[in-house]
């Protein structure tokens, strides 16, 4: 049985016959080896599902519960700075911001892709943000430099990886989003899915964050927020998220 509140909605795939069909808020459906069926409120009738909506999602899900354990604390040295970049991301004209870990607000960075360094400020976020020129589509490598002042004190310990879509590449991605919009226009989570099973982390990391901000209660799926932050080696997000996660685990 899956029930809505008044202020819910949710969208049920069939991963047999990849049909999608729409709950609406206060409503109750039976879910039965013939399939889904209303038994009270609204469902609508089934329609066919993005093929990427659920593609994959269980294997995701699966290798994102390796990531929530939560890691004993190591102390580093004074003024130690180790940074680590994704090494294999999608990025597109629609999603083009590359992101790492900052280390603190009075570092600055030089971005090298390819060879071309870019000048990034300062910030105090946890999450540094750039967003990259056009590219030509397929793959470029990246490095990311830390800076205090004009002094470079640190480098990423690898190089990252970029694929840059194409143009066509692109809009079949932006088709593949609309359809997910269309089935459910506020349901981020499914969104955020979708980019995450195309590499496009960042922009999947966003959408994560702000359907667990609207969601706090919903700790079932928050492993794979945990896995894009590692995947992107934000390991002190990482960490906060898996101890939220471990916590509400506890508290159920």
């Amino acid at each position: 049985m899956v029930r809505t509140g008044a202020d819910g909605a949710g969208t049920l795939i069939d991963q047999t016959t990849n049909m999608a069909q729409t709950l609406g808020a206060n409503s109750v459906a039976k879910v039965e080896p013939s399939g889904i069926k209303a038994v009270t409120g609204s469902l609508s009738a089934p329609t066919q599902a993005s093929g990427d909506l659920a593609a994959g999602l269980g294997n995701r899900f699966a290798e994102a519960q390796r990531y929530t354990t939560v890691r004993r604390s190591v102390n580093k040295d004074a003024g130690e700075i180790k940074l680590r970049v994704a090494s294999d991301l999608t990025l597109s004209a629609s999603y083009p911001e590359l992101a790492w870990e900052g280390q603190g607000k009075q570092y600055s960075y030089v971005l090298t892709i390819d060879g071309k360094a870019y000048p990034v400020a300062a910030t105090e976020s946890e999450v540094v943000r750039f967003k990259v020129p056009e590219l030509a589509a397929g793959k470029h490598s990246f490095s990311v430099a830390v800076m205090d002042g004009g002094n470079k004190v640190a480098e990423s310990d690898k190089e990252g990886g970029i694929v840059w879509l194409s143009a066509s590449e692109d809009k079949a991605l932006a088709d593949a989003v609309a359809k997910v919009r269309a089935i459910n226009p506020g349901d981020d989570f499914s969104l955020a899915s979708l980019l995450d099973s195309k590499g496009m982390t960042v922009a999947a990391m966003d959408l994560y964050r702000k359907h667990f901000d609207a969601n706090k209660d919903d700790n079932d799926m928050r492993p794979l927020l945990i896995k894009a932050y590692n995947d992107l080696k934000l390991k002190g997000l990482r960490q906060k998220e898996a101890l939220v996660y471990n916590e509400q685990l506890q508290n159920n």
